[in-house]
């Protein structure tokens, strides 16, 4: 217990530091001071510059209608930009009806506007919305969508599996001709592999003039995903032969691959080459060699994975306990478990609250990950 004493007083502090942060009284403080302080702005370019801050700091519903309250109304929300904001923030909120409702009263909706709600509908998984807001634009308000319309719908087609929607909204790039945009076929790619339509993803990527790392990303990706690791293999030989290094995403499937294939050799060869790229103190790919490992039976080398991680998050830390219950290490389950309880109190967090806060657990675990 003595050896946990400078990492909890450490934690101590990262606890304040972390409550201060994310406190919600920011956002009141520039909410209630604002209509009081109207006239203290010299002109409206700070006063619009002071609100967009304060809505991009709102963490609460409340809040962010105070704001809307008492300053967007104070200037009708005649600045596009600030409405555009405001209603991306009721969207990130999950404030569906005030997100759309404010969005209809907007004075002036160009094309950014639009573009800015479907993409927040999307990041929240809500394709019915996004679908929605596609045909009102086209069919009420005569915009035409562009690429940065399409890559959010065909997101959020992806998230949720709905392939037929998804071709739908092909025909739509096709017709638009936006399917020169690299960033469009990458979105389609990942759509079509995640749905298991592996043809049509293999035929867009040969049809690409230029493949991007994004591209070869995907189709490593998608072929792993689908339970076939060697070609995913086979697509990052051939991305390595075509001079494209690669990045994060790519080992993670590689590592993903080498886990449904159980080879130990090629997990150590794998290993090797993130060592050589630099990537190993990335979590990410360090949290995804643990649990490889781990599923290998090699119990040794996770242990030492997780010991030089820079800022283990909390995927991380329950990777690891999974390690040790996969193996029968009962006592070391039982002390890991314990440090992570450790931690959950000092941050103020339950054991079920971990996995939603990593944020506040990845600084205060560094020190003690090393014991």
């Amino acid at each position: 217990m003595i050896m946990l004493i400078p990492y909890m007083q450490r934690a101590s502090k990262l606890l304040i530091l972390h409550q201060f942060i994310s406190s919600t009284r920011l956002c009141n403080s520039f909410a209630s001071q604002f209509s009081s302080k109207f006239h203290a702005f010299s002109n409206v370019d700070s006063l619009v510059s002071a609100l967009i801050t304060a809505i991009s700091t709102c963490s609460s519903i409340s809040y962010c209608r105070a704001l809307h309250c008492r300053v967007i109304k104070s200037v009708n929300c005649n600045h596009g930009f600030i409405g555009d904001q405001l209603v991306s923030r009721y969207v990130e909120l999950g404030c569906t009806k005030d997100s759309l409702e404010l969005f209809d009263e907007l004075p002036e909706k160009d094309l950014v506007s639009w573009n800015s709600i479907i993409s927040g509908f999307s990041r929240r998984g809500d394709l019915g919305i996004c679908l929605g807001l596609l045909l009102r634009m086209r069919l009420e308000m005569g915009f035409k969508p562009n690429e940065v319309t399409v890559i959010p719908v065909v997101s959020a087609c992806a998230g949720v599996g709905e392939l037929d929607v998804g071709k739908y909204i092909h025909g739509i790039a096709v017709k638009l001709g936006v399917l020169l945009e690299v960033k469009v076929v990458n979105s389609l790619i990942n759509l079509y592999g995640k749905c298991g339509y592996l043809e049509a993803a293999c035929c867009l990527f040969e049809g690409m003039p230029v493949q991007s790392l994004v591209s070869w990303n995907s189709m490593v990706a998608v072929h792993v995903h689908m339970g076939l690791a060697e070609k995913g293999i086979g697509y990052f030989i051939m991305m390595r032969r075509a001079g494209i290094n690669s990045d994060q995403a790519t080992v993670v499937s590689l590592l993903l691959a080498c886990e449904n294939l159980g080879v130990r050799k090629l997990a150590e060869a794998v290993h090797g080459y993130i060592l050589n790229g630099g990537l190993d103190r990335n979590l990410a790919v360090a949290t995804a060699l643990l649990d490889l490992y781990a599923k290998l039976g090699i119990l040794s080398d996770p242990r030492k994975v997780f010991g030089e991680m820079i800022d283990p998050d909390a995927v991380a830390w329950t990777a690891m306990l999974s390690s040790y219950a996969m193996h029968g290490r009962g006592r070391e389950a039982i002390e890991h478990f314990e440090l992570m309880n450790v931690l959950c109190q000092r941050l103020g967090l339950s054991l079920e609250e971990l996995r939603s806060d990593t944020n506040s657990i990845t600084s205060s675990s560094s020190s003690s990950s090393r014991r």
